[in-house]
């Protein structure tokens, strides 16, 4: 006797990629939903993060609409991100 096929994943299936989006999204709205005595370097970093991530977002978008339209090149290899802390 053989055993059933798992069966596709389903909206109530744990998912650590969920579990993670979910956790980042509501830890967002709390800090935009309070002060916390933060100073407001902090919020100027958090509106960038922000912005960042949503260009890197386009950036995704765009190369993978550009990729199935079959006109990309392959892509470059990358060294080292040189991060300055001050």
């Amino acid at each position: 006797m053989t055993e059933p096929e798992p069966s596709a994943s389903s909206p109530d299936d744990f998912s650590w990629e969920r579990w993670l989006l979910q956790g980042l999204g509501a830890l967002r709205r709390t800090l935009f939903r309070y002060d916390f005595g933060l100073p407001e370097t902090f919020w100027q970093h958090m509106e960038s993060a922000a912005h960042e991530l949503l260009a890197a977002a386009r950036i995704l978008v765009r190369t993978a609409l550009t990729r199935k339209q079959g006109s990309a090149s392959p892509p470059a290899e990358r060294g080292p991100i040189d991060i300055k802390w001050d």
